[in-house]
């Protein structure tokens, strides 16, 4: 039986984070100046949105199997879904990419071999070269890597918190991954460079930049609260809501949704403000951490953004993994034209023509690739198929 769940909102979340990244992404190439660099800063807010969301829904939908199936049963259901869902339209961008880059530059075998198992993320250096920039055009495919780093994790997760069913022990446990986070993140600073040094010498640029940004260690705590946000959802999903709590989640939602706006800005102000950096940097990531956390929540049980159950912002979502994938490859079309020095209002028009133009082709993707080989894998090994929701009316 098929117990996945949809949840509309979630789905148009996963666009706004794909069109996030992609305008964060955009910016620098189509102007430059104080506001395209502004703009630029969403990006690494679209993708800690993908890392909490990544683990709301995987947990919405396989939790309870491991929970409740033998465990090898729920393992190679898990892998074959997951496999399915990734890996097709990875392999058709990463051997594109990766046959022209060996023709031109004759890249190394052991480069590829990370790229095409999707670990360049896990380690820092290949030759001197930080891993996930050793193929550029390819650089954004690191937070797949991620992803699979997620994936492996996760059915320890699901053991781990398989007792674990009290509203406030949940919120406890989110409360102190939190902590745990800020924690980390001050141990990374303060020892990094030296760690770095003793584990990988020859990573003589951007090793600090691998180990907070590109590595997946320092996003497990990201992707564990979403993970236990979605326990919170699940523990209230039954449940009454009274006029109190309705007031009190709707006063987080917008607390969170304007520091989550707030973020960008701290970004942008952070190397203007040496002295700040690491209080910026932490308190962003806390932002994130925690605000991505209540708006998730808030928009799939109490009904906040309802507008992100929308038609279009649900087949935008879907598309959502091949506009990540292919859109450094189109932001040339939206070049077409401009001028030497754009102002906003062709800076802000050129971005929704790039955030159109890699949702059209991403469409015709997910249409062409993606769906029918998730479809195929998954009848082949024998686990049921994914609903087919380009069709489907948002509940």
């Amino acid at each position: 039986m098929n117990e996945q769940r949809f949840i509309g909102s979630l789905t148009g979340l996963r666009f706004v984070a794909a069109a996030t990244v992609a305008v964060g992404h955009g910016a620098p190439s189509l102007a430059q100046g104080l506001l395209p660099e502004l703009i630029a800063q969403v990006s690494s807010i679209g993708m800690t949105m993908f890392f909490v969301l990544s683990g709301f829904v995987l947990w919405l939908n396989y939790a309870a199997r491991f929970q409740s199936q033998p465990l090898g049963s729920a393992l190679r259901e898990f892998a074959i879904a997951r496999f399915a869902r990734l890996y097709p339209m990875y392999a058709v961008i990463a051997l594109a990419v990766v046959a022209y880059v060996v023709i031109a530059r004759g890249l190394s075998a052991p480069s590829l071999g990370f790229i095409l198992t999707m670990t360049q993320a896990w380690f820092p250096v290949q030759n001197g070269t930080m891993l996930v920039a050793v193929v550029p055009s390819l650089q954004h495919l690191w937070s797949i890597s991620v992803e699979l780093f997620f994936y492996l994790l996760f059915p320890f997760v699901c053991l781990l918190f398989a007792a674990v069913v009290r509203l406030p022990t949940i919120i406890w446990i989110a409360l102190a991954n939190i902590v745990t986070f800020a924690l980390t993140i001050a141990a990374a600073f303060t020892f990094g460079d030296a760690l770095l040094r003793a584990a990988a010498p020859s990573l003589t640029q951007n090793g600090m930049q691998w180990l907070t940004y590109y590595s997946p260690y320092l996003h497990i705590a990201q992707f564990l609260a979403g993970c236990l946000a979605a326990m919170i959802y699940r523990n209230r999903a039954d449940a009454g809501v009274g006029d109190r709590e309705r007031r009190c989640v709707r006063l987080l939602f917008w607390l969170s949704l304007a520091s989550l706006i707030c973020a960008p800005v701290l970004l942008f102000l952070q190397p203007r403000l040496p002295g700040w950096s690491f209080a910026i940097e932490l308190a962003v990531r806390l932002i994130e951490i925690s605000g991505f956390s209540i708006v998730f929540v808030a928009a799939s049980r109490y009904g906040h953004a309802a507008w992100l159950s929308s038609r279009a912002l649900i087949i935008g979502g879907e598309c959502s993994y091949s506009i990540y994938l292919l859109h450094p490859f189109l932001i040339r079309l939206a070049m077409i034209g401009k001028s030497d020095a754009p102002g906003a209002l062709e800076l802000a028009l050129r971005l929704g023509l790039f955030v159109a133009i890699a949702t059209a082709m991403a469409w015709v993707t997910y249409m062409l690739i993606e769906a029918p080989s998730r479809t195929w894998l998954r009848r082949a090994f024998g686990t049921s198929a994914p609903r087919d929701v380009i069709h489907a009316s948002p509940v």
